[in-house]
Formats: C-alpha cells, sequence, structure tokens
C-alpha cells in the first residue's frame, strides 16, 4: 500500500491500494441471538468461535507493531452517542476518523465501539470466510475487525452498520441520507445512491448544511450521526460545487486515489486509478454549518434517481404510501464507466438507499420511516436527476441548473395539486411545467421522439420496481 504524500499547505493525498471502494461479498456480522439480522445476500454470518480467532490475531498483530489510537464519538447527542475507538497501523486513518466522526469529548460515554483496523494484515485462508481481507462485526461487543483492505471507507460505514442495529431498538430511525435546514423552511432530508447528486444538491450555500451522509430521526427530531463528509470527487468542478472543492482542498482533509500532475496539483478529471475518488473533510470546514446537536422535523424529504432509462419524471410528489415503496426500493441505475463490466444502463435497486449498511429486516426501518412521515407530515418528492428524451446515449442528462429549480420549488411549495399529471404507466404523479412561464415541460412522455419506445420502456421499468418489490411483500 502507498504512504500518503503531504503538502503542509495541501489537503493530504493518500492510495490505498488494491481497494478503491467496499468490498460487500467480505463483510460478516457475528450470529448470536439478542439480534434479528436478515441473513442471506445483504448480511453474512460468522461464528462466534472464528471471531474470537481472528479477534485475538488481530489483536496480537496490531500490538506487536506501531500502532496509532484515536478516540472521536458518534451522535450529537451525549444521551444517545457512542464513543469510537480505533486502532489503527497507519496513522492517516486516525486522521479520518478524527474528520469523518465527532470530536464533542463527551467523557464518559455507556456506548463504545471499537474497531481493530489492520490493512496491511495478510490472513491465511479461511473456510468460514471467502478472501483473505475482511470486515467482521459484533453486534452484541460492538467490536469491529478490519483486515486486508486500505479502503477507509470500510471504518465509516461499519460504524453506521452497528448503529442502525442499535438506534431502532430505541425507537431511532437510522437514515443513508444528507440534511439540510433553511430558517424559513426547517430541515430538508436526501435520500439517493452514489452518482444521484445527495452531496451536491444538500451542499447549498443558501442552507445551513446539518450533514452529508448519515442521520437519525428520533421522536425530538434529526440529528447527525458524523462529524465529517465523504464526498466522492471525480470531476470536481470548482465552480459547479464551491463549497465541496473549498473543503477538499482544506489542509485538514483527507484525499484518496486521486491522480497528481507533474506540478503536484490534484487532478479531479483523471479517474485512472478510480472512479470512486474520495474527500474526507470535517464539517468545521464548512461556512454555513448547522451547529445545534438536533435539527427540527424534515418539512420535505427529497429521494433522488439517476434514472438512465430516461422514464422517469425529473420530479414526482409522493403521498406516505408511494414514499415508503420508494424508500424500500431506492432505486437508481448504472451506467458505463461507473463500474467494470457495465456496458448499458443497468436498474439497481438498495433498500432504504443503503441496503448493505441496514443489517435488520426491512420492514422494521420501512416501519419506521412511515411512522414519522404519518406523525409529522414531512412531504416527499422523488426527484429524478438522470436522463430524459431517450435513454443514456440517445436522450440528455437532465441540467443541474434544473433540478436546483425544481428542489427549490418543492422545497418552497410553488408545486400545488392543480398543476399535477398522472403518469399513464408509473404510479406517479408529476407537475406538467417547470415554472409559470411553462416554457419547460416536465412530462417524460413528450421529450421523446418515438412514444412507442418510450412506453416500452416504462412498462420494462415498471416490471423491475414491480419484481423487485416481491421480495419485500
Amino acid at each position: 500500500m502507498n504512504r500518503p504524500s503531504k503538502d503542509l499547505n495541501q489537503p493530504t493525498v493518500v492510495y490505498t491500494g488494491k481497494f478503491t471502494g467496499r468490498s460487500p461479498q467480505d463483510r460478516y456480522i457475528v450470529k448470536t441471538n439478542k439480534n434479528k439480522i436478515e441473513w442471506g445476500v445483504r448480511n453474512k454470518s460468522i461464528s462466534e468461535k472464528v471471531f474470537e480467532k481472528l479477534y485475538r490475531k488481530i489483536k496480537k498483530y496490531l500490538f506487536k507493531k506501531l500502532n496509532y489510537k484515536i478516540v472521536t464519538n458518534a451522535i450529537s447527542d451525549e444521551k444517545i452517542s457512542y464513543e469510537i475507538k480505533l486502532i489503527t497501523e497507519e496513522e492517516w486513518y486516525t486522521k479520518f476518523a478524527k474528520n469523518i466522526f465527532r470530536n464533542d469529548n463527551y467523557h464518559t460515554l455507556s456506548n463504545k465501539i471499537s474497531i481493530f483496523h489492520a490493512p496491511n494484515f495478510q490472513l491465511n485462508t479461511h473456510k468460514e470466510l471467502k478472501n483473505k481481507n475482511f470486515v467482521i462485526m459484533h453486534p452484541d461487543k460492538k467490536i469491529i475487525l478490519i483486515a486486508g483492505t486500505g479502503y477507509a471507507g470500510e471504518i465509516k460505514k461499519s460504524v453506521f452498520s452497528l448503529l442502525s442495529i442499535d438506534l431502532v431498538k430505541k425507537d431511532i430511525l437510522p437514515m443513508h441520507c444528507s440534511a439540510n435546514y433553511d430558517e424559513q423552511n426547517y430541515t430538508t432530508l436526501y435520500f439517493g445512491l452514489s452518482g444521484t447528486g445527495k452531496t451536491t444538491l444538500s451542499s447549498d450555500s443558501s442552507k445551513k448544511l446539518i450533514g452529508d451522509d448519515e442521520h437519525g430521526w428520533s421522536t425530538s427530531g434529526v440529528f447527525n450521526i458524523e462529524g465529517g463528509c465523504y464526498a466522492k470527487v471525480s470531476g470536481l468542478d470548482k465552480n459547479k460545487e464551491p463549497e465541496i472543492y473549498k473543503s477538499t482542498m482544506h489542509p485538514s482533509t483527507i484525499i484518496e486515489n486521486v491522480v497528481l500532475n507533474y506540478d503536484n496539483k490534484i487532478n479531479f478529471d483523471d479517474t485512472s486509478i478510480t472512479e470512486n475518488t474520495r474527500s474526507c473533510y470535517s464539517l468545521d470546514t464548512i461556512d454555513n454549518l448547522y451547529e445545534d446537536s438536533l435539527a427540527p422535523h424534515p418539512k420535505n424529504i427529497i429521494m433522488l434517481s439517476c434514472d438512465a432509462f430516461g422514464v422517469l419524471p425529473p420530479v414526482s410528489k409522493l403521498n406516505v404510501d408511494q414514499a415508503v415503496y420508494q424508500f424500500i426500493s431506492g432505486y437508481t441505475a448504472k451506467i458505463a464507466g461507473t463500474e467494470l463490466g457495465i456496458k448499458k444502463p443497468s436498474a439497481t435497486f438498495s433498500p432504504c438507499f443503503g441496503g448493505p449498511f441496514m443489517p435488520l429486516f426491512i420492514k422494521e426501518y420501512a416501519h419506521l420511516f412511515r411512522k414519522r412521515l404519518e406523525k409529522y407530515h414531512a412531504q416527499c418528492w422523488l426527484i429524478n436527476t438522470g436522463w430524459w428524451g431517450g435513454p443514456y446515449g440517445v436522450g440528455k442528462r437532465i441540467d443541474l441548473s434544473i433540478t436546483r429549480l425544481i428542489l427549490d420549488n418543492c422545497i418552497n411549495n410553488f408545486y400545488n395539486d392543480n398543476n399535477f399529471v398522472k403518469s399513464e404507466i408509473l404510479d406517479l404523479k408529476f407537475p406538467q411545467y417547470l415554472n409559470k412561464d411553462k416554457k419547460i415541460n416536465l412530462n417524460p412522455l413528450e421529450k421523446w421522439e418515438d412514444k412507442k419506445k418510450y412506453k416500452i420502456a416504462a412498462n420494462n421499468l415498471n416490471q423491475l420496481f414491480e419484481k423487485n418489490f416481491l421480495k419485500f411483500s
């Protein structure tokens, strides 16, 4: 694994070796009687006996080497906050942890999570593990073992996965979403998978950022679990995303797997190492930050989808049943270039917009989501940041400027029920026009030259939704 390069006036640039992203097939949860984990594709089990054996090996390995430690915390509310203790063999991971988690200096936290992090550890073949690298979480002992992988995102996501078990027991909905706040319209939540624009749209200088990726929704309001952001920065443009760029270039920031030009400047457009280049920066680097420990209940919830089939309307207004359906579905599309082997658009569904990090049965999270919607009356919207006028390769991606206008219209209650059109095929209703001047029609059917092809594509996507949802019926 390469060592970090550092200029005191620039962010720290690091390289994570073979692994430049998560390895879901190598993540395991210790099987105990206390937690009702949904075992299967999302969650692989491992025995207590194997965990203890590997736990001893990792501790012995780390304590024989020069190791580094840091203690941080997750969740701003001291009554439910968790101490996060990381022991690692490379110093830059402690800086990553300091940025991504919170530093509230609570001294007597009863909830504690310990992470033993050994990215260079080489495991001999083991019959219960698929590969030599692994992430193992013990939900009862609150211990996480990470070995054989240098990707720092495994630290962040394994903590959230443990919290996604614990928080539900406390009647708190864990959410894989970003959130911001403005004094006129209160809190807005943004759900979306990678590539949908979640970080870009929530990082708005006119609003106070609550958090980038992981939150909890209790009966008291919304709180940020983390203390930093972990933004995807391939193609980062200073003019289009000034807030993210400013924080990314801060000296305290950690940037993973970017290419440096001959003059030692970062080339955000070069993705020859990986498409998944990442910037980990502290919330302290953000100017317009929501600093209270708890935000009000959301007024609007935005569900983002990058539909590469060109079928979804740019915006749809959802009732509670439709919102729960979309929450369970978690739809977006992968396109060529985002992952190896993707040659044409491919639909992907991730329940709760974060299925790999939600170990309990999806109905547990969906029930809590519905419960919150019905009690606090948040308005839900489905916004398509993908294509219209045809699928990827034929149509055009919806301009970010149009998406921002749509978002503002949703938040400011510009759209009313009199302006809505019901889709012929999809169970969605949408405003017919972007604005009162009626210059931009938002009906996706009208953007296609061949209306018959649109209807075929819409029917195909609808069938994919229905097939996916049968797993949760």
